[in-house]
């Protein structure tokens, strides 16, 4: 005889989806999307502010201010000119960097054989980064430019990221609260840490050019993104379970 219906796996059967969970879900990732819609210039100006401090207590020298358009519709952004070793003009330096940099991708591509293959696409960014430096003369980047880049990715991300929290946070964690309060911690972390990762950027292009920043831009930008919501996710999940059944027996 054949079931009406298929059980569903015991992966997600005990998770407490439910109206008012799904409802609650939709309903917060509809209003957080829209606060970063309608707050959007307040919150990159922040944004702007508290990576602009940290360059200041680090002592990153400012050649002036700039100005990037992020998206249509939503205001200019000031950034600051941070003056940088031109690749041309320092041969020796940005070569001495980027075979630095290949040996240590090269290093650990052999020494870890689970990364190898994210050490070997890191290596051949690395190197179209340079060989695009070395064969266009003209080619010119600089901190605005790199910070309008940064921040359209990143506002793309926090419009995005109330969904992922919904969906990680809302529906499965066993309070209903707590996995509110989880995603509204995550939407504020995505602002201050993006600032802090766009500090680090910018003090690494003053001291060693533009040579590195496509590689800065994949690792630091939206693949770190995904790190931190998958270990918030972990730290989440830990705690409750710890809360419900109790920390395991040694």
């Amino acid at each position: 005889m054949r079931r009406e219906f298929i059980y569903p796996h015991r992966s997600v059967r005990f998770l407490p989806v439910s109206r008012v969970r799904t409802f609650t879900a939709f309903g917060m990732a509809i209003l957080l999307s829209s606060a970063v819609l309608y707050f959007g210039p307040s919150l990159i100006g922040a944004h702007g502010q508290l990576s602009g401090f940290i360059l200041t207590q680090t002592h990153i020298p400012s050649a002036g201010a700039g100005t990037a358009v992020v998206f249509f519709g939503l205001e200019s952004v000031t950034a600051p000119k941070i003056p940088f070793p031109h690749n041309r003009a320092h041969p020796v330096r940005t070569a001495l960097f980027f075979a630095a940099a290949v040996l240590v991708l090269t290093v650990l591509h052999r020494a870890f054989p689970l990364s190898r293959n994210f050490m070997l696409f890191l290596l051949v960014l690395l190197c179209a980064a340079g060989v695009v430096i070395l064969l266009t003369p003209s080619f010119e980047f600089d901190s605005v430019r790199f910070e309008q880049i940064w921040l359209r990715g990143e506002v793309l991300v926090w419009l995005v990221l109330p969904w992922v929290s919904a969906f990680l946070f809302v529906l499965t964690l066993p309070s209903l609260l707590g996995g509110v309060a989880w995603a509204l911690l995550l939407q504020a972390y995505a602002v201050v840490w993006s600032a802090i990762r766009l500090a680090f950027c910018l003090g690494v292009l003053h001291f060693t050019g533009i040579v590195f920043l496509p590689l800065l831009w994949f690792c630091m930008g939206v693949l770190f993104d995904l790190v931190y919501v998958l270990v918030f996710y972990s730290f989440a999940l830990r705690l409750s379970i710890t809360r419900v059944i109790g920390v395991r027996a040694s």
